[in-house]
């Protein structure tokens, strides 16, 4: 895979919610968040470095859904998915028989119900997620920790 900076594509945000949140997420409004973690999907093509720089920023104005949970919710993993075409709703579809899916959710500029999905435990929306991205076969790379911390520079 060549570096994250010069190429698009999609992601997936794996968040941590400690406990739960009653959260406003403008045209989303407000809802109640359960604790545990979410993945969030998301397309980049206008690049993969800046977009996750932003996601991973603390102090940004919040555009997307997605920013208002992670203002709250830590990332704790990211899985990258190079591509010249938007594959992030196909990526939904093969998340949404998984898992809880948070109606309405990072989807206003496509037909897709959600592109937010709820787990409990982390390892059980790791798997769900590997298993998605194996059906739909759609290579990845997982950023973990140690490596998430380079895109906030």
């Amino acid at each position: 895979m060549k570096s994250s900076s010069s190429v698009n594509g999609s992601y997936i945000l794996i968040v941590h919610l400690q406990e739960v949140a009653t959260l406003e997420a403008g045209s989303f409004g407000k809802r109640l968040f359960s604790a545990g973690y979410y993945a969030y999907v998301g397309s980049a093509m206008g690049g993969l470095r800046p977009r996750l720089r932003r996601h991973l920023s603390k102090n940004k104005m919040p555009y997307w859904h997605i920013d208002y949970l992670t203002k709250t919710a830590a990332i704790t993993s990211i899985i990258v998915l190079e591509s010249a075409v938007r594959v992030e709703c196909s990526i939904a579809k093969a998340l949404e028989p998984q898992f809880v899916s948070v109606a309405g959710f990072g989807c206003s500029d496509c037909g897709c119900s959600s592109h937010l999905f709820f787990a409990p435990r982390e390892e059980e929306m790791k798997e769900g997620v590997k298993r998605a991205l194996s059906l739909i076969r759609c290579p990845s790379k997982i950023l973990e920790r140690k490596e998430i911390r380079r895109y906030r520079r």
